[in-house]
């Protein structure tokens, strides 16, 4: 506990007064980033495991309590995981980028995820909780940031006991090197002006009749302007998908992009202490954006659980005032789900499996 207590306070030295420049929220009130806001980041970040095949979506009957106890386990006493793991294979699978082998490469999550994609969580949010009247933003944001993040570990852990180090290396290293790193107003602007980075997660939603949770999932776009064109930008969209392509920008701001790679489907237990690697999929996407915030995503996917995924934001269509999303997943195995989301509280849908 010593240990862990050494660490909170060095979040908290991190706490920095927020400046008057937002660089990820900016209170736009369409497409993803008007969805976005603590409860939307903790269903889609916290339960991001549960895209891929095996993980149960009945998110209400979830064995919490095995999993919290396994995890708080594990990060309460990290040398000894960590010992039992071997070091030198901690620091070779979890922290340095020294294999590219899949079976090896769990650090290639953790820098995308916990790092890049935690650190602009950790300003975006800060951001939304000082746009919305919030004294001491960056508390709340540290807040929320270390709840989803915990529970993120939790479901990810399920019904597992034994010793685990993934916990340690995400929450400990990436995730509170992502909080440091992106206290930097260098690091804020480069990754949002030079790469326009975003976060496009889908939008998650209650499905009736089982109360499953569905389309939920984290992902982060970025930008990167080609040098020889005024409006080409190479494009990067990450989470459990990774798919490379271009993006077009407009002068009115608006932006069609397309991507192709691969996506997660399954988990594979690959040794006696828990370590993972994934099975992939190729997958294709297609996004129209404005301004940086998603209104439009389309995926195509050998991934048979879901062949087809269509979102719609808020902010594209109007109904006397009334700006709902859409979204719908065409699966090869579950049938057809269908769904409406608001700005502020989760979707609903209902699937006709």
């Amino acid at each position: 506990m010593r240990f862990t207590a050494i660490i909170l306070l060095l979040l908290l030295s991190t706490t920095i007064l927020p400046g008057q420049e937002r660089y990820y929220y900016t209170g736009k009130n369409y497409g993803s980033e008007a969805v976005y806001n603590p409860l939307y980041l903790v269903l889609n970040g916290s339960y991001d495991i549960i895209q891929l095949e095996g993980h149960t979506r009945e998110f209400l009957t979830f064995p919490y309590g095995a999993g919290f106890r396994n995890v708080a386990k594990n990060i309460g006493s990290p040398f000894a995981a960590i010992s039992h793991y071997g070091l030198g294979s901690f620091l070779r699978h979890e922290v340095f980028p020294v294999s590219f082998n899949v079976g090896e490469a769990q650090w290639w999550p953790n820098y995308q995820l916990h790092l890049i994609g935690g650190g602009m969580t950790y300003v975006a949010m800060r951001e939304w909780y000082d746009a919305h009247g919030f004294a001491g933003a960056s508390i709340w944001s540290i807040g929320t940031m270390a709840a989803y993040h915990m529970l993120n570990e939790v479901v990810e852990n399920g019904e597992y006991q034994g010793w685990n180090v993934d916990p340690i290396a995400d929450l400990y290293i990436f995730d509170i090197g992502g909080i440091i790193l992106f206290s930097s107003d260098a690091v804020k602007r480069f990754f949002s002006q030079r790469l326009n980075m975003a976060d496009w997660s889908l939008q998650p939603g209650i499905t009736f009749p089982r109360g499953t949770l569905q389309n939920n999932g984290q992902y982060f776009s970025v930008k990167w302007k080609l040098p020889f064109s005024e409006s080409l930008h190479l494009f990067y969209y990450f989470g459990l998908r990774g798919l490379l392509g271009v993006s077009h920008k407009q002068d009115d701001g608006a932006a069609f992009s397309a991507g192709i790679g691969m996506r997660a489907v399954r988990l594979k237990t690959i040794d006696e202490v828990n370590t993972k690697t994934v099975d992939l999929r190729w997958n294709i996407g297609f996004f129209y954006d404005r301004n940086n915030s998603l209104l439009v995503s389309l995926f195509l996917s050998d991934y048979s659980d879901e062949a087809v995924t269509l979102n719609i934001y808020p902010g594209l269509f109007r109904i006397d005032g009334f700006s709902p999303g859409f979204w719908g997943i065409y699966s090869r195995s579950r049938g057809t789900i269908i769904g409406i989301s608001t700005i502020w509280t989760p979707g609903i849908g209902y699937s006709f499996e």
